[in-house]
């Protein structure tokens, strides 16, 4: 099940060469007050928008097809918002290097011995894709403690399900009331209250 998305305004001047890097701001600092408050970063969409930052959280996954469905959600509010740039949030586990420097490309990084709890940002603006990993530093009982130290973001193609969740072109107005109206029959209805970024 899907729960409802908010909007946000934000600060709209970073230039246009910036505004990947503006938007991975916005969703590290969500990223940090979601773990501080709730232990945990909910797969998150936000898109930026004319109107500000829109969220759009999911509820929880049961299989691969509620995730594929997730994905159309995100494409959707990206159409209907007349996003200029979406940002995918998860948490997410990564396989690092052995002492030896071999990274094990065969063993899930869940179960993986070198394995470390990230934040991954997934980043799209119709022209390029980026990425960031968030290191999760929790302490002797597992509780959260803080961010380790992050690289900013690469730049480079990505694939999977949540990959080119941008529209090909920009969407016309028929484009985006059809996707607004799909959004509203699922529930999906916007709502002027957001997160502040201050509260970290």
């Amino acid at each position: 099940m899907l729960r409802k998305m908010h909007t946000v305004t934000h600060d709209r001047m970073h230039p246009a060469s910036d505004k990947l890097d503006a938007l991975a701001r916005q969703a590290k600092d969500y990223a940090l007050h979601m773990m501080r408050t709730a232990g945990s970063v909910p797969l998150t969409v936000i898109a930026d928008t004319k109107d500000g930052y829109v969220f759009c959280v999911p509820g929880a996954f049961t299989d691969d097809a509620a995730k594929d469905r997730f994905a159309d959600v995100a494409r959707l509010v990206a159409v209907a918002h007349d996003a200029c740039a979406l940002a995918l949030i998860a948490e997410a586990w990564a396989s690092l290097p052995d002492a030896r420097g071999h990274l094990d490309t065969e063993t899930p990084p869940s179960q993986s011995p070198n394995r470390q709890e990230i934040v991954a940002l997934m980043l799209e603006d119709g022209t390029r894709q980026g990425s960031m990993l968030i290191p999760i530093v929790r302490g002797w009982n597992g509780a959260f403690v803080g961010f380790g130290n992050t690289a900013p973001v690469a730049y480079g193609q990505s694939e999977g399900r949540f990959s080119g969740m941008m529209p090909p072109r920009k969407p016309g107005p028929e484009d985006r009331a059809k996707a607004a109206a799909i959004l509203q029959a699922l529930g999906l209805n916007i709502a002027n209250r957001g997160f502040d970024p201050k509260l970290n």
